[in-house]
């Protein structure tokens, strides 16, 4: 029963990997707005992705792979949808690649437990960025909400699949993903709830 559950959260959790990124993709082909979306985000994810397809083979947990290939490849969407939005991204593919290198020496320097201690905390560090961004902006109007929605839902249910596993990165990803979702959300919500300024 334990096993089929699990199976059960990974299927439903991929699929709401693999269309988590579409709502932000469409709202910025739709609108070329990228305002409050933060171009470190994506670059972190697309290498931290990688990660975990690395990560995810090397224990045997093919259930999870093909999430983590999909992901890398929305996030260099997601990427490539910034720029041509005019979102300056030069910084952000720096940070990605520093990220790469600390991923890579992790690996290098202690194998599985080593990158699964830098995947402890490399949601937190990709989506901290988001965070940022989207409190920064006076108004957030590039942020789907809907990316979040799912983001938050797909989370709960890795922490599912990671809990019955009883694997620490994943279920650390989970707790990072509610988390996250849940403050961007507020912050969408309480956006849209202000009224507008009006000049006397």
């Amino acid at each position: 029963m334990r096993e089929l559950v699990a199976n059960v959260a990974v299927v439903a959790a991929t699929l709401l990997t693999w269309v988590s990124l579409i709502p932000q993709l469409v709202k910025l082909a739709r609108t070329g707005d990228p305002e409050g979306v933060s171009a470190t985000w994506p670059a972190i994810g697309l290498v931290s992705n990688v990660a975990w397809v690395v990560y995810l083979s090397g224990r045997g947990l093919w259930a999870a792979v093909p999430a983590a290939v999909v992901m890398a490849l929305f996030y260099g969407l997601v990427i490539r949808a910034l720029a041509l939005a005019g979102k300056p991204i030069r910084a952000a593919v720096i940070r990605g690649l520093l990220w790469s290198v600390g991923l890579t020496g992790l690996t290098v320097g202690a194998g599985w437990d080593g990158l699964g201690a830098g995947l402890v905390w490399s949601y937190a560090v990709q989506v901290a960025p988001a965070v940022y961004e989207v409190y920064r902006s006076s108004a957030p109007t590039g942020v789907s909400a809907g990316t979040w929605w799912i983001v938050t839902a797909e989370a709960a249910l890795w922490g599912v699949y990671g809990w019955l596993l009883a694997d620490l990165p994943i279920v650390a990803y989970a707790v990072v993903g509610i988390t996250s979702g849940a403050v961007i959300l507020i912050r969408l919500a309480a956006h849209r709830r202000r009224p507008a300024f009006q000049v006397p």
